[in-house]
């Protein structure tokens, strides 16, 4: 099989992150870009020079222009703007459009085939954004994937149990409408509702909810990067070694869950091809209503941007 290109835009603390995990895995060839001269190739340099303790041979590449960039065919996008704190995910939009616009016209034109996965905030509309403008882009959202992670972990730490066997997911909307799926959520194959009271419950989806808004808000003038660097990198990991992992990735709706037009964090498996299915699961109807309250809020906002 030949060694995949892999091209990270942004090498802000998300994407240099990501490129370092993703030469620990040797998932590929990494292409390392950001528009900020010397930034990136910096960036690359260091990951590289860490290689003899990450015990890899695999090379970050610097780049400070994208012509320097062969091929690619898995792109992530973390340029943009980041979230800061008082700010919400959508006070970004404007902003983060632009940087989106600009992208996908490069893209489209230097790297058509590849599979684009937009991690910038947010992630959701961008999904949306880039699909609607270049309907031929392969191009799905990190969507809940992240939210996810945050999701097992409190799951784990109430139960006091191994993150390994808390199993979990979260849809809907990358923003505070999120859903976490409490009826689907197992530790070690037991129910979560089985295990824990409905307060100790109640607790763990207000915390997932909440999770980006607590690191920002320690943060002050920066976001949350470990432990999106390493779902990122579970997701190219499955494109690139076709493991079609199950991830709930923003996914441009045709039908899926009654909804059309608009991009939801949905159950999607995930291989070589890009998303090759969106799973439907069985909602009970308080998910099914939140479910529709992140699809008015992201139809309201679609309409918007038209």
């Amino acid at each position: 099989m030949a060694i995949p290109d892999i091209l990270i835009i942004g090498a802000g603390a998300v994407g240099s992150f990501c490129a370092a995990v993703m030469a620990r895995k040797q998932l590929g060839t990494i292409y390392l870009y950001d528009i900020i001269e010397d930034l990136a190739v910096g960036k690359a340099l260091d990951i590289n020079q860490a290689s003899p303790y990450l015990y890899t041979d695999t090379r970050v590449i610097g780049c400070n222009r994208l012509e320097e960039v062969p091929g690619a065919d898995v792109i992530v996008i973390t340029a943009g703007h980041a979230r800061h704190a008082g700010m919400t995910r959508l006070d970004l939009l404007n902003k983060n459009l632009l940087v989106a616009t600009d992208l996908g016209k490069t893209i489209m034109a230097r790297f058509p085939k590849a599979k684009v996965l937009i991690v910038t905030n947010p992630v959701d509309v961008l999904a949306w954004f880039l699909k609607t403008r270049w309907p031929d882009m392969n191009v799905f959202g990190l969507g809940c994937s992240l939210d996810t992670m945050r999701f097992r972990y409190f799951i784990a730490e109430e139960v006091g149990g191994s993150v390994d066997c808390a199993r979990g997911m979260v849809i809907g909307t990358h923003n505070d409408d999120m859903i976490p799926l409490v009826n689907h959520a197992t530790v070690g194959g037991v129910p979560m509702r089985h295990l824990l009271h409905d307060n100790d419950i109640e607790k763990i989806v207000s915390r997932t909810r909440s999770a980006g808004t607590t690191i920002t808000q320690k943060l002050k003038e920066h976001s949350g990067f470990y432990a999106a660097a390493h779902v990122v990198t579970q997701i190219v990991e499955s494109i690139v070694f076709n493991r079609l992992g199950t991830f709930p990735l923003s996914v441009y709706c045709r039908g899926e869950y009654g909804y059309t037009g608009i991009s939801l964090a949905l159950p999607s498996v995930v291989g070589s091809d890009g998303i090759t299915r969106v799973l439907e699961i069985d909602l009970d109807d308080n998910e099914r209503m939140a479910l529709n309250v992140c699809a008015s809020a992201m139809t309201e906002i679609t309409r918007s941007i038209q």
